[in-house]
This record gives structure tokens, C-alpha cells and sequence, in this order.
């Protein structure tokens, strides 16, 4: 390859490069799901693997209540999709945590002593600071993966 070849790969990969920079800062800065400065940062990637193992059997694979199990419930899972929509176009962060850990009764997920889940995203007070830690990050990577399945108002 000769320098002038190089030259202008290396043009490409920086302009490409910076192309992808700057729609990934639009995307987190932009629309309903947009993060919080204070929230600690979470990754969707492994909550994407907590909700298909939890959440997808009633909340579907996209996440709009349309899972397979969603027919058989009494009390229809929620449209996770639309929750910033319904929530005046911010993602609730907290009510999704809450509704998730069981601080905010969700009648379909079960009392808080025995969530759907398990133990898995519930810890017993007298549990180790470590398991806590553990707990509450899977939630946050769950709260997180949520977020990515937002739709704007309107579709």
C-alpha cells in the first residue's frame, strides 16, 4: 500500500470514526431516554441477558407485553417500550428500579418476600454487603436495558 493509500484510509477511518462519535453522543444526550447526570452507569448489555433469563416470558422479546406466557396471565404485562411515553417523555428510572427490587408493588411480579424471580433480584436483609452489591447491580443493568427499549411518543 502505497503512503498516499494510506493517507486516505486512514481519512476514512477517522472521518467514519468521528461520524460514530458523534451519533452516539446525539443518541445519549437526545429523546425520552436520555440519562441522568447522578445515575451510576449500568451496562444494558448485561441487562439485556437478566431480562431474557426474568422478564421475556411475559414482557415479550422486545419488551411490549407480549411474551409467551402474557396470554395466560390474569394481570397483562406491561409495554415496557412505553414508559417514558406514558411518563411525559422521561425514562422512570426509579419507579422501574422499584417496581423491579419491590420496593413499588407490582401485582403481576408477586408479593416482595417471593417476586417471580426469585431470589435473584431480591436479597434477604441480613444478607452480605456483597450480595447486596450484586443484586443492585443487576437491577441497574436491568433498569438500563429497559431504557434502551423506548420509543418516542407517538409510534
Amino acid at each position: 500500500m502505497t503512503s498516499s493509500h494510506r493517507q486516505r484510509a486512514g481519512r476514512r477511518l477517522a472521518s467514519t470514526a468521528g461520524a460514530l462519535v458523534a451519533a452516539a453522543l446525539l443518541v445519549l444526550a437526545a429523546g425520552p431516554a436520555a440519562r441522568s447526570e447522578d445515575e451510576p452507569q449500568y451496562s444494558p448489555f448485561n441487562g439485556k441477558v437478566t431480562f431474557k433469563t426474568f422478564c421475556m416470558n411475559c414482557h415479550g422479546v422486545e419488551g411490549r407485553g407480549d411474551g409467551p406466557l402474557a396470554e395466560t396471565l390474569r394481570i397483562p404485562p406491561t409495554d415496557l417500550t412505553q414508559l417514558a411515553a406514558t411518563s411525559g417523555g422521561t425514562y422512570p428510572a426509579e419507579r422501574v428500579r422499584a417496581s423491579i427490587d419491590g420496593q413499588k408493588q407490582v401485582r403481576g411480579h408477586g408479593l416482595r418476600e417471593m417476586p417471580v424471580w426469585g431470589d435473584a433480584l431480591l436479597w434477604p436483609e441480613e444478607d452480605t454487603p456483597e450480595r447486596r452489591e450484586h443484586v443492585v447491580r443487576k437491577i441497574g443493568e436491568l433498569v438500563e436495558y429497559v431504557r434502551t427499549l423506548q420509543e418516542p411518543a407517538g409510534e
